[in-house]
């Protein structure tokens, strides 16, 4: 039963990395709009800068559990790709503590602000003043979305080193 949820949130992270991997284009063809405009035609857009920092933070927000899930964040390889697949899981149980501290304190002032954002359902102060809240719940969800993905994580490498037995979701 256990294995059945983990499995299901590694689905979940692999699935929303791939969706909104998608992003990155649109983050693309609208830079690649705005200069067009401007130096093209000598008229730059009042949206194009906010939007892709507002596309870019979707982007990382929601790609950040696929990218903890499939191990592209980045490690110390030169240390840790020498140990054996049950150090490697002893250490990351061990740094657990300081990822799970990390993204509890985010997690618990990102959604302070974004409860404040959508209760007054806040715009941006720029000229163009899109909704930020959408942005605000966004990278709430993908706060959260990292924090499961981490949790799932933990839980396979206690199992693990419990076991004695190491997966393919482990660290080779």
């Amino acid at each position: 039963m256990i294995h059945r949820i983990l499995d299901a949130i590694d689905a979940l992270s692999n699935w929303t990395g791939k969706v909104f991997s998608f992003i990155i284009p649109a983050m693309m063809l609208v830079t690649a709009y705005e200069v067009v405009t401007r130096y093209v035609f000598g008229a730059p857009s009042i949206w194009a800068l906010e939007a892709t920092q507002y596309l870019f933070l979707s982007s990382t927000a929601l790609g950040g559990a696929y990218v903890l899930r499939n191990r592209h964040h980045v490690n110390v390889s030169i240390v840790y790709d020498r140990l054996s697949a049950k150090s490697k899981a002893l250490v990351e149980v061990i740094t657990a503590v300081f990822f799970f501290a990390f993204i509890l304190v985010l997690l618990w002032n990102t959604l302070d602000i974004t409860i404040e954002s959508v209760t007054h359902l806040q715009h941006s102060p720029s000229y163009w003043g899109p909704p930020i809240y959408p942005v605000y719940i966004i990278m709430s969800l993908g706060i959260i979305l990292i924090l499961v993905q981490g949790l799932s994580m933990f839980v396979r490498n206690i199992i693990a080193l419990c076991s004695g037995e190491f997966d393919s979701s482990l660290p080779k």
